[in-house]
This record gives C-alpha cells, structure tokens and sequence, in this order.
C-alpha cells in the first residue's frame, strides 16, 4: 500500500470516527442513551437535565403532552415526508370545491384529512369547524340536519382540542360555539329543544312509551315527561318570543306544538339526534359525546365535564359555553398582584424575560379577544343564562300552568265533565327558583371575577393608589398610561411606586369600561333580588296578556309591574344608571311604550283628559286620523298616567334627584330602534286634575 492509499485510508477511518463519536454524543444529548452516573453525581445530573428528551418532558413539547396521539395520522405524516404541505394544499382546495357544490359528505372527509395532517396547526381545526358549524349548517333544509353539523363543527373542534391540549384559542372557541349557535342564532328556540333532547337519556324520551296501543297519547305518561322536562315541553308549546339582533330589527320564533301528538311527533322525528348516549340509557366515551364537554378540572369542580350523570332540565348551551371558557382560562397567565398579595389592574402580561412577565412554557395568551374580555367568559356565559330563564318565563318556585292561556278545545290535559272535556291544572316546573339560582350564581361569577382581576377596588385601595400616583385632591383619577419603565426607573422606588399606581389606574377604568364590568355585577346582583323577579314576572305576564289579547288584564298587570319595577330602579342606583351603559333606562321605556299603546287604546281616562285638554283644538270626529288621535292620546298617557311621568324624587342623594326617570336620549334610542319616527311637538299643557 503505498503512502498515498495509506493516508486515505487514515482519513476515512478519521472520519468514521468522528461519524461515530458524534452519533453517540448525540445520543446522550438527545436523551436517548441515559447520562452515566445520572442520580449519583451532581455533574451528570445537570447534564441530564439538560438532554433534549428531559427538555421536552418538563416543557411538555412531545406529542404525548401536545395532546392525544394518533397513530394512523402520525404514519401518514412520516410516509410523506417532505410532501406533507402539498398534500395538506391539494386537500384544502378540495375540500373547498367540495362544499361549493354542496356535496358535504366528501366535503367533511377531505377536512379529516387535512387536519390529520396538520394536528397541531390550529388554524384548520377553528376555521374548517366554523366553517361546518356556520356555513355548511345554515344550507340544510331541516332543522335536524343543520342541528346535526352545527354540532360536527363542535365536534370537530373538540377533536381538535384533545389533540392540541395547551391551546386556549381552541377550548374558547367552542365555548363561542354553544353560547352563539344556541344563544342567538335563527330559529334558536328549535335549536334548544334538540339540545335538551342531546342531554335527555333515549329510553327516557322514547315517543313509543308515550304511546297507548291504540295509538294515542298516554296521558300519565306524557304527563310525568312533561314534569322530568319543563324547559322543553314550554318550549315546544310555543309562547312568542321576541329577541333582537345586533343589528335592531325584530326576529320572532313561534314553536306549535298544539297537541301532545305534536310533542310526540316531535320526539319521534328527532329521536337519533346527536347525544351523549351510546344506547339506552348509558353515556358514550368522551370523544363520542354531544354535546361534547371538557374533563373534570380543578379549577372548575361546578363546571359540567363529560363524566357527569343525570339530566338537569335547566342545562343548556350556555352552561356548556361557561364550562369550555373555564376550561379555557386554566392556560392563561395569572393575575399580577401587589407586594400585599393583592390583584393589580393590568395589561395582557408579556413572555419573560420581560419584567413581571409569565413563563411562556407554562401558560399560553390567546390571540383573541383581548385578555380580559377572554376572562370574563364565564361570568358573561352565566348571566345569558339569567336572561334566558327570564326571556322563557321562569322566575320562581310557582311553575307554569301548561294550559293557562287556552280553552278546553286546545288544553293538553282535560278531565271529562258533565258539558264536556274540563281543562286539568298540571303545574310543571315546580319548587325551584330558576330565575334566582341562575342569577345568584352570576352574582357570585362576577364578584369573584372582579376580586381577581382588579376590576372591583375599594375606596381605600383606589385612594392609596391616587396618593402614590400623585393625584391632587378632586382630580379625577382618569390618567394616562405611562411609558415602559427603564431600569435606571425602576431602581428608584419613588418613581417606580408612581408607576405602578399610575399604571394600575388607567387599566382599572380601562378594563371596567371594554367590560362592561360595572353594569354586569350590579345587574346580577339586582336580578337576584326577590323584589326584581317580582318585577319581571309581572311584566312578563303583562306581556302575554297583552299577545293573547286580553287588553284590559293586560294594562292592570302593567301598571302592577312598572310600579314594581320603578321600586327596583329607585332602590338600585348602580342597576338605573351604571357607568356607561343605558339598558335599564332602554327596557324600563319598552315596558313604558307596550303600557302606552295599551292607554292610549282602551283606557278611557285617557280619551277624557285629551278631550278636556285639546277639545277645543282638535274635535275628536271621524275626520281626524286614526293615527293622530292615538298619538296624541300616547303622549297624554305618558304625561299623566306613566308611572314615569315627572322627575325622580328629590330626596335622593346619588346624583338622580330631579332628573326624568328616562333620559330624552335614551327614549329616541329606543323609538328609533323600533322604526318609529317622531316629530318635535308642544309638550301638552298641564292639567289641573287629570
């Protein structure tokens, strides 16, 4: 071998060498070869911990602490090597072509295979799950079909989350989903009845049990269903609703169920409705449920998770919604608090290094909304389930009378008489206090939200800060955000004391107003009360007085109930007039303007006092419009006969002594809403005795 081959020779051995010792360094640093004398000497320990594998594991960056594994996705990843995006592209087109032409069962197939590609890209699972929830659900005739993909859009997500476990962005859009899709959307009251049916064991909503056999309704039965399942029964009975959208217009949505064979039929018609049920009676595997839920978590042990039992009637959507927010807010850096161990109003923390900032290992920030908003999920989701216990007419322990408003012809439960069938009293929905127990839990919801979070600080805690930030006495406290402290600043103590207080003011009116803070924890707070339930039942039977027809008890339980409530906005008020937001003064003018209309067509003081007071310039004859003279008799009511007429007492010491009940702003808000158009006209002249 001459000298030349020899030193070939050398180098490739040079070089296996090197090959080999970098391999198996490698090894040891990936972690996949143990540190020798790792737990007995301090050196290999640290070296230990240092390997990749050890990162990982305290991290939690293997896919075995992302989430939920998946084989088969996992093979068809590493089977493509570097032509995953391509693939992942061409599919997402497809998919795309797919849903243009309608054809939503290949559709929902080309969007599993994407996001089995991508598992822990985000981005597919919320768009393509809205895009099934919204789009696709809304191009369905039958509302069991657009039923059936709003809740693949939740499922989808669902699935998503459990194979991305440390995203707050996903758990809190699910939440949106349930409050939104069974919260506000069209036809929302049909969308509630088949969620109460997902939650509803099969065997105990069976429409053939109901059934005698001959075919017809078995009374007792149906009777006992009806008691297991108040909210869903009134529903489908159908009492008319009127909710409003963002955009003002209303919407209404009347269910007729006018027999119980229409119940029964219902039940027939939607008994494979998506549910929790893998059978009869027993609840499906986790990732088989709907409507899908989290798992039990400490911070949440009221919150409803996937392994509970038993059906409670008053669960709904937004009772799913406050769960997945909870879940959601257990990724989301803590609180900063004071030296006293105090909550401190703050901004959205940033990652460390930053000072005060929150390890980006252990928490995660959602991309939307802004913190603080995406805090309040919780206590938001529980108060729409306040006002939907009111909007649906259960206020107190004294139930509903199933067959309250018809006759005998169209009553459910008739007894036979001696003329003929008599209507039987069934009072369903008994002994509970829905309207007080779903507002004391909001009450509760957002006093602890604000306790932890800086947005409720007491007179002692604000004057304290006002002083540190060099506030003069009778200054408003409304300051400017200071810039970011240096570390020159920061070693001063004076300065950065003057900091921080200035800092935790301005994010204290900051995050009260994005919030709402203010008007939401006194609005619990007084919903719960014994004296505005009252209120709001009274209204609320007005009301259905009022739709049946029944003018006359319509304009008694009216004026009942805005006496009743005028008590509640003068005892309240923080509920009357909140910081910035004027929805008592808009619902108090909206009774007002039903009551008015009422007056102005049938109660005949009002026709007197308008003759006596412009008999003399407008004849009431024939010749005068329909139109004006009911105008004219509106504002005659409402300055005589409202229980808003004239000011607020001046006895008051909150700043409404002498101020109207309803402010002239808030009034042409709500008369403009309702497409009313109004002229400036002469205030009518005051009587001597109306």
């Amino acid at each position: 071998m001459n000298p030349l081959q020899r030193a070939a020779v050398r180098r490739k051995l040079w070089y296996l060498g090197a090959i080999l010792g970098l391999f198996t360094v490698s090894m040891f640093w990936r972690g996949m070869i143990p540190i020798p004398l790792a737990g007995r000497v301090a050196a290999a320990d640290w070296l230990s911990a240092r390997t990749i594998q050890s990162q990982a594991v305290r991290y939690e960056l293997r896919e075995l602490e992302q989430g939920d594994p998946e084989i088969l996705g996992s093979v068809a990843r590493l089977s493509l090597v570097g032509s995953r995006g391509v693939a992942v592209t061409v599919l997402w087109y497809n998919a795309i072509e797919q849903q243009k032409r309608n054809d939503f069962h290949k559709f929902e197939q080309l969007v599993k295979a994407v996001t089995t590609l991508q598992p822990h890209f985000i981005t597919p699972w919320i768009f393509q799950s809205w895009n099934i929830a919204y789009n696709v659900s809304v191009e369905m005739q039958s509302m069991g079909d657009m039923y059936f993909y709003i809740a693949r859009g939740i499922e989808l997500l669902s699935e998503g989350e459990r194979r991305n476990k440390r995203s707050p962005d996903m758990r809190y859009q699910i939440g949106f989903y349930y409050q939104n899709k069974f919260g506000v959307a069209d036809q929302v009251q049909t969308l509630r009845c088949l969620f109460d049916l997902s939650n509803i064991p099969p065997a105990e909503r069976n429409p053939t049990d109901l059934l005698n056999p001959d075919g017809t309704v078995d009374s007792k039965r149906f009777q006992q269903f009806c008691e297991k399942n108040p909210l869903l029964v009134r529903r489908l009975r159908g009492e008319e609703r009127r909710e409003r959208d963002k955009k003002g217009p209303q919407s209404f949505e009347t269910l007729r169920a006018r027999t119980p064979a229409d119940v029964v039929d219902f039940l027939k018609t939607n008994y494979k409705v998506p549910s929790r049920f893998k059978n009869a009676t027993e609840v499906a595997e986790s990732d088989r449920q709907f409507p899908a839920l989290p798992p039990p978590f400490n911070e949440g042990p009221d919150e409803a998770n996937f392994k509970r039992t038993g059906h409670d009637p008053a669960f709904t959507g937004f009772l799913a919604a406050r769960a997945w927010f909870a879940y959601a807010n257990t990724l989301v850096p803590p609180n900063p608090r004071d030296e006293s161990g105090n909550p401190v109003p703050a901004a959205t923390p940033r990652p460390l290094p930053a000072p005060g900032g929150y390890d980006p290992f252990k928490y995660r920030v959602p991309r939307l909304p802004m913190l603080i908003i995406f805090r309040q999920g919780p206590p938001r989701a529980q108060t729409y389930q306040g006002d939907m216990m009111m909007k649906d007419g259960w206020f107190d322990a004294a139930g509903w009378e199933v067959d309250a408003r018809v006759d005998e012809s169209n009553a459910w439960f008739t007894d036979p008489g001696p003329g003929g069938p008599q209507k039987r009293t069934v009072v369903i929905g008994k002994d509970r206090e829905w309207s007080r127990e779903a507002w004391e839990k909001a009450a509760g919801m957002w006093r602890t939200h604000g306790e932890n979070y800086g947005l409720t600080l007491s007179p002692a805690r604000i004057q304290r800060l006002r002083d540190e930030a060099r506030i003069p006495a009778g200054a408003p406290d409304f300051v400017a955000l200071p810039p970011d402290i240096t570390p020159e600043q920061a070693a001063d103590a004076r300065y950065a004391r003057w900091h921080a207080a200035t800092a935790a003011l301005f994010y204290y009116h900051q995050n009260r107003s994005v919030t709402n803070f203010p008007f939401y924890v006194s609005s619990a707070q007084v919903e719960a009360q014994p004296e505005t339930i009252a209120a709001r039942k009274t209204l609320w039977d007005a009301d259905q007085a009022r739709r049946a027809g029944n003018r006359l008890e319509a304009i008694k339980l009216y004026q009942d109930g805005l006496e009743k409530w005028k008590a509640v906005l003068l005892a309240n008020p923080t509920f009357h007039r909140p910081e910035r937001f004027d929805r008592a003064e808009e619902e108090s003018y909206e009774y007002e303007l039903e009551y008015l209309r009422l007056l102005a067509q049938d109660d005949p003081r009002v026709r007197d006092a308008a003759r006596d007071l412009f008999g003399a310039a407008v004849p009431f004859v024939t010749a005068v419009p329909t139109a004006a003279r009911d105008a004219l008799h509106t504002r005659v009511a409402e300055a005589y006969f409202s229980p808003f007429a004239g000011t607020m007492p001046a006895t008051l010491t909150d700043g409404r002594a002498g101020t109207p009940w309803i402010r002239a702003d808030v009034k042409q808000s709500v008369l403009s809403r309702q497409g009313v158009t109004t002229t400036q006209a002469e205030p009518a002249p005051a009587p001597t005795t109306p």
